[in-house]
């Protein structure tokens, strides 16, 4: 019996100490459309995503992750999302609708404890006709040329202190384990997932937390059509004075042309295009070493250390405990 539960990433909610820079970077130089505003949060979307908001800026004393929003793939998958979760000991319980989606059941993964939530019912967004795009009926709304263009949202990025126990988890609510990158066998990095059957890249990546902290996220990425958008968005982020961390480049062990840069709140961002596709429900995980160019695919491309800052920040002990985890991997070099 064949079993799938989660038909997409949906949103994520990220907190921002400077939430009207972040939304005003968000719609000038991502290109996001805005949807709607209550209370601390503001309700974003890529402009060619049919629902409601892919991402909700909040007000929030320092850079993080708060929850991320999975829509099931049919009616009564929340149900049974929730059933398992509860069992495994890590639900949290059921939460009212909100702007964009119905109620939602909340979980949090064992180790790393980030907060998810599953959901089923939704609200579509409806351009207004000065938007609306007469020649591609499959796009919500025209392009508006602005920025990036991001188109959608591709993924989040998070951080572990025991990644294979995580992903061990994850498995059990349909998401495939399709590529994990070690130093040596048991030492792990990165890791990559999807939830469902027909995604070119993945929704869910993972790093490890040497630090031993929980709930970090190391980065959100959204999607352009295009290879060469990706350069277009480099030229787009300079003229409005956001430096790159990385990139241009291609990861090896997606395929997809990357770039990361911070928004105003501090929180890193990626715009990515291209992937190679994957459609299999059986597909074997791929075990990739840090110098088989994983990260970059021409082996030529130096990752600086900044790369696995995540957030909320770890200060003292804690954090040079991180430190010295992640210089130990020999990541940092071209080939990694």
């Amino acid at each position: 019996m064949s079993e799938v539960l989660l038909s997409q990433l949906a949103y994520a909610e990220l907190i921002s100490p400077k939430p009207e820079e972040t939304v005003k970077w968000m719609v000038d130089v991502l290109g996001l459309e805005e949807t709607h505003r209550e209370g601390q949060s503001v309700y974003l979307r890529g402009w060619a995503e049919w629902l409601h908001s892919s991402l909700i800026v909040t007000e929030g004393a320092e850079p993080a992750l708060g929850a991320t929003g999975w829509r099931a793939y049919g009616p009564g998958d929340p149900e049974i999302v929730a059933k398992r979760v509860e069992a495994a000991g890590t639900g949290v319980g059921w939460v009212a609708e909100r702007p964009g989606r119905g109620a939602a059941y909340q979980y949090r993964a064992p180790y790393g404890q980030h907060l998810h939530e599953v959901f089923w019912e939704v609200e579509r967004y409806q351009a207004p006709p000065e938007k609306v795009d007469h020649g591609l009926l499959n796009r919500p709304q025209k392009n508006p040329g602005r920025g990036a263009q991001a188109r959608y949202i591709d993924h989040v990025t998070i951080a572990s202190p025991k990644m294979v126990e995580d992903i061990e988890f994850y498995k059990t609510l349909g998401q495939r384990h399709t590529a994990i990158m070690h130093v040596e066998p048991g030492f792990n990095v990165f890791a990559t997932m999807t939830c469902n059957g027909i995604r070119p890249t993945h929704d869910l990546g993972m790093v490890p937390d040497f630090s031993g902290a929980t709930g970090r996220v190391n980065h959100i990425a959204f999607r352009v059509d295009q290879r060469s958008d990706v350069e277009r968005a480099a030229e787009a982020f300079l003229a409005a004075d956001t430096p790159i961390e990385f990139g241009p480049g291609i990861h090896g062990i997606d395929e997809i042309t990357y770039l990361y840069v911070r928004e105003p709140g501090g929180m890193r961002i990626e715009i990515n295009a291209g992937g190679w596709v994957n459609a299999e429900p059986d597909f074997e995980r791929k075990d990739w070493h840090v110098k088989q160019g994983g990260t970059t695919v021409w082996q030529n491309l130096e990752m600086p250390q900044s790369m696995m800052e995540c957030w909320p920040e770890v200060h003292g002990e804690q954090a040079e405990v991180g430190r010295e985890g992640f210089e130990s991997t020999d990541l940092f070099v071209p080939g990694s």
